[in-house]
């Protein structure tokens, strides 16, 4: 409701009276030496109140090293949070300007001078794998930062007795998001208790305040970083960024509250990108059109940093198989650097890329083996009765990839019935001799949701019978306030209303992992679900005590205890919150109040998974594509909110049609951004945005108590690959292959 009536409290609106404004000077080159640095000019304005280099904070040389994804190493390095005499990228910090307010500290930036040598860079990754490329990262001899490798069966033999073997190198461009919050820092130094408060639009505040406390020196609980309300993130927001260790230093140098706010043009250079991946597959079928077998070797363009590890290219090799039968798998991804922004995860993190892959090769076959498409996929998807299905593979959290539950036939069905498919085939004919081009794609996919380590939450009876419920995990809009308030009120038999619920504060509670990888509701809606169980059963013990019954006698329902068969006899949560307080009763529960803590740590992922059609027409002579309607069908196991469920899939749905058609980051040979305001990179606008139909086809997970799938990435995951079917459709037959996303980089002006 806060959001709705403007009371929302982001970065920018914590008050800290006094603060100063840092604005960041960055390179102007992808790769370059730094020969000097001259801060006199800003120093002489106005409200300039110092500028910054490594020199002058080298607490931040080397402190942004890759996280540790298990199971994917990478080549170590250590990235200075100001550029350490290299330059790797357009963006990269040189330097920090601090003033008086934002406006003079932009100025003071502006009017920093830095001398450069530029150095060749290297902008492709097949060109970086070359034996005389430019190296990104010198000590390492190569341009190779990691390597993932999956491989079951006799991929070779499949090959080999093939009635069809089809080959494809296909492209998946550069994108980023666009929350409507552009990442923002804020910072408070309290000198006499020699702690730190930050405030950071994070999805992962307690990776920051590791950050923060190794780079600073100063341990762990002298750290607080609070992540307010976020406005959006969607993967983006997840790395530690240089802009947080920078305010953190500043803060504490100063002792002066210190914030920075980025700009929506500065954010396309300063926040990571995604997407970059270029695949050679192979898809072997028999010819009746039953899978043998997938292989695939793919480069995943990382930019010039990996501050999120490896963890794209270990998804998105998984992901390749989707929802089929397929007795041979080999693949192989290559993480690349080259000279542009950092790439890392973006809602879907590789899912995308992996299910444009799979779904192509699906479509381009059944028009090799002139089978209908949603045929060919109802031959190949695993059944019902096979579940739960093992693929015979790890996953990237190392535990065997098995499907733990489903209907992937249903999906299909369902998805079919909601487009009216056969009388789209018919109206398609009939457009077709009118001079109309419309056709018709399918994308089926799998998501693996709820990835460890683990997530907690603390669940407490007020002094006025109110539930508290805290978490570690932010929220940025995935509606968690009221979907872990629903589990908690259902537990306890309170209203919705009388359940509050707090995240992303590490002084509130003592350890989390973050928001991302569809795992909250899974793992934090499960720890909820235990914690007010624990709740309740002391609740139910000190009211027994009171009311002279066992505790198996004492009902806890509507905001009260009382005797079974007696509701009379009873107290509200108050009083027995108050008993709760008691000496006998702290010696009886061994400790005051009403409050219990619990964490979940999955033993392995939950696998959702959903079915999506779109339908569109192309343009004759023009190649523009409007998507005229667009269906999406799911199973997030059981779904706690319906309306949240739906609206995520509304959102992921229109970021996939984006994906698709017209957002891609480019960069020329030189390393210069050329998509770098929104008058050249393309989000989808409301009138690119069809009706877009949600339906569900759920199936409750056996791996955790609730039933619960992860469901907030995959509705961005099938979109591109849907949409680049339905124009291949369109075009039919005598088009070129589509082979990349977006589309309008694909060759559509030609004329069909």
């Amino acid at each position: 409701m806060r959001f709705l009536t403007g009371r929302g409290r982001y970065v920018a609106d914590i008050p800290l009276d006094g603060a100063l404004h840092v604005a960041v000077v960055r390179s102007t080159h992808a790769h370059a030496r730094v020969l000097r640095v001259d801060a006199a000019a800003a120093l002489k304005q106005d409200g300039v109140v110092g500028a910054f280099t490594l020199a002058e904070l080298p607490e931040l040389r080397g402190a942004l090293p890759p996280p540790v994804v298990p199971a994917s190493p990478v080549k170590p390095y250590r990235q200075s949070a100001l550029a350490d005499g290299l330059v790797r990228f357009v963006g990269e910090p040189v330097a920090a300007v601090v003033a008086t307010d934002a406006y003079r500290a932009a100025d003071g930036a502006d009017a920093v001078g830095v001398d450069y040598e530029p150095l060749t860079p290297v902008t492709d990754p097949e060109q970086a794998l070359a034996p005389d490329s430019p190296l990104v990262h010198a000590d390492w001899g190569t341009n190779v930062a990691a390597t993932v490798a999956l491989e079951t069966g006799d991929v070779d033999g499949a090959l080999r007795g093939a009635h069809l073997v089809l080959t494809r190198r296909l492209r998946f461009g550069r994108h980023t998001a666009l929350p409507l919050e552009p990442r923002a820092v804020a910072a408070r130094w309290d000198r006499v208790t020699e702690s730190l408060h930050v405030w950071s639009s994070t999805q992962m505040p307690y990776g920051v305040r590791q950050r923060i406390a190794d780079a600073l020196a100063l341990p762990v609980d002298s750290v607080r970083v609070t992540a307010p309300d976020v406005g959006g993130g969607f993967g983006t927001k997840g790395p530690v960024y240089p802009e947080e260790l920078i305010v953190a230093a500043l803060a504490r140098r100063l002792e002066r509250p210190v914030r920075w706010s980025d700009t929506r043009e500065a954010s396309f250079a300063s926040t990571t990108h995604a997407g970059d991946q270029l695949h050679t597959a192979t898809l072997a079928l028999a010819a009746d059109g039953m899978i043998l077998a997938l292989a695939d070797d793919f480069l995943v363009d990382a930019g010039a940093y990996l501050p999120r590890g490896a963890v794209v290219a270990g998804v998105t090799a998984p992901h390749l198989l989707g929802l089929y039968r397929v007795p041979a798998f080999r693949c192989r991804g290559r993480i690349v650097v080259t000279h542009k922004v950092p790439s890392a995860p973006y809602r879907g993190a590789g899912r995308p890329q992996a299910t444009f892959v799979a779904e192509r090769l699906m479509d381009l076959a059944a028009r090799e083996l002139g089978i209908d498409p949603v045929e060919l996929r109802r031959r190949n998807l695993i059944a019902a009765d096979q579940m739960p299905y093992d693929r015979r593979l790890p996953y990237r959290d190392g535990m065997p990839m098995i499907h733990d539950s489903g209907d992937y036939p249903a999906l299909l069905d369902v998805a079919l019935g909601r487009v009216r498919y056969d009388a789209f085939r018919a109206e398609q004919r009939a457009a077709r001799r009118a001079g109309r081009l419309i056709g018709v794609g399918i994308a089926a996919y799998n998501e693996a949701t709820a990835i460890g380590p683990h997530e907690g939450a603390a669940v407490g009876i007020e002094a006025d019978g109110r539930v508290r419920v805290v978490v570690g995990a932010t929220s940025q809009g995935q509606g968690h306030e009221t979907t872990l308030a629903q589990i908690g009120a259902a537990r306890l038999g309170v209203s919705l209303e009388s359940v509050t619920v707090a995240g992303g504060d590490t002084a509130r509670f003592p350890s989390g992992a973050g928001t991302f990888a569809s795992r909250v509701a899974v793992i934090v809606g499960n720890a909820v679900a235990q914690a007010a169980d624990a709740v309740g059963e002391k609740a139910r013990r000190v009211a027994a005590r009171a009311l002279e019954c066992a505790a198996d006698d004492v009902v806890v329902a509507d905001g009260r205890v009382s005797v079974k068969g007696a509701a009379d006899r009873g107290l509200d949560f108050a009083a027995v919150a108050a008993l709760a307080q008691r000496p006998d009763v702290v010696r009886e529960l061994g400790e005051p109040g009403l409050s219990a803590t619990r964490f979940v740590s999955p033993a392995s992922v939950t696998w959702a998974s959903g079915v999506h059609v779109a339908t569109v027409e192309v343009d004759r002579e023009t190649g523009a594509v409007k998507v005229l309607a667009y269906h999406a069908v799911h199973d997030a196991g059981h779904e706690i909110n319906p309306l949240v469920v739906a609206g995520q899939t509304h959102g992921g749905a229109v970021q996939g049609i984006g994906t698709a058609l017209s957002e891609e980051i480019v960069y020329d040979a030189s390393g210069q951004l050329l998509t770098g305001t929104l008058m050249e990179y393309g989000p989808p606008r409301a009138d690119a945005v069809p009706p877009i139909d949600v339906a569900s086809c759920d199936s409750p997970s056996p791996l955790n108590p609730l039933g619960l799938k992860g469901t907030g990435e995959g509705s961005a995951v099938p979109g591109p690959a849907a949409i680049a079917n339905a124009v291949a459709d369109a075009l039919g037959a005598g088009a070129p292959d589509i082979t990349r996303v977006p589309l309008y980089a694909g060759g559509l002006a030609c004329r069909a």
